[in-house]
């Protein structure tokens, strides 16, 4: 079996495991995955995707949110949260 060691950039590094968490898949699966989807399927077909200005947007308030720049209202019962929600889409 073989290892290998790859240098990542750390911001790009977070993300993919965010991103690979989110899915419930670890670092090593994912890895796994594309060397056998190269090997299996002659090569893997990527789509380099550009987020929208909106997701961008989204992307960058929630940085600020963990990074305590913006306040964000956190909540411990989802009944009141829904009810906020549903109070600000009558403003």
């Amino acid at each position: 079996m073989a290892a290998i060691t790859v240098n990542i950039d750390d911001n790009i590094y977070e993300h993919a495991l965010a991103l690979f968490a989110f899915k419930g898949v670890s670092a090593e699966a994912a890895i796994k995955e594309l060397f056998e989807r190269a090997a299996y399927d002659e090569y893997p077909r990527y789509e380099h995707l550009e987020p929208n200005e909106e997701t961008v947007a989204a992307i960058q308030e929630c940085e600020d949110i963990l990074n305590g720049k913006v306040d964000a209202k956190g909540y411990t019962d989802v009944d009141e949260m829904i009810s906020d929600i549903l109070s600000e889409e009558g403003e």
